[in-house]
């Protein structure tokens, strides 16, 4: 697998995702796709975009770009992530989306999506808050194991433990509960095909890729 923090610029459409956890599951998500000639990279944390725009367009091989797609967690404020992305792009001389999963043609073809998605799949559906943690148990509705997490999370807060990152507590307590997924990351677990990719959840995902 190659490097999340490339020296150089190998493809003509690029990913860019937040963190370790984001660059592993979209090297599986976009083949399962059944796209390709795409260059996944891993831009950092919330905080770093703006300036590792900035140094992606240093990059050797950065002429051969045509397509940017950025990726990011909504966290508990969807508006307050997209702002945060088009203040990024604007800053870096980039042409900037006026809304989600849907490309801005100029020098560079660029969009953003944001982790979970949508609330629902009908036009015009708000962004939900959260994370791609939260997106990807979203691919595992209806599964039983659900309801051992919540009664492993609500035995934690019975006991006052403080969960910073509920998320990722949920997430892995999941995991843990198969398997054949049992220590997995979330890019380990895609690998291993923990997450349904036909899930209408990641249909905005599956679209704006497929359209790169």
């Amino acid at each position: 697998m190659p490097s999340n923090k490339p020296t150089a610029i190998e493809k003509g459409k690029i990913i860019l995702v937040e963190g370790a956890d984001a660059y592993n599951f979209f090297i599986w998500a976009y083949q399962a796709f059944d796209v390709h000639d795409i260059q996944v990279i891993d831009f950092g944390g919330i905080g770093d975009l703006s300036q590792y725009l900035k140094t992606f367009k240093e990059l050797s091989g950065y002429e051969q770009v045509n397509t940017i797609l950025i990726g990011r967690d909504a966290e508990k404020n969807p508006d307050g992530a997209q702002k945060s992305i088009k203040t990024a792009l604007k800053k870096n001389g980039f042409a900037v989306p006026e809304r989600p999963f849907a490309f801005v043609e100029d020098k560079h073809r660029v969009a953003y999506m944001l982790f979970p998605g949508f609330e629902s799949e009908s036009e015009g559906s708000p962004l939900l808050a959260g994370t791609l943690e939260d997106l990807c148990l979203s691919t595992t509705e209806g599964d039983l194991i659900h309801e051992c997490v919540k009664l492993y999370v609500d035995c934690l807060n019975s006991k006052e433990v403080v969960l910073t990152h509920l998320h990722k507590t949920r997430l892995h307590a999941y995991l843990a509960g198969k398997q054949k997924y049992v220590g997995l990351k979330i890019g380990e677990a895609a690998r291993a095909g923990a997450w349904d990719w036909n899930h209408p959840k990641l249909n905005p995902f599956r679209g704006i890729i497929k359209e790169m």
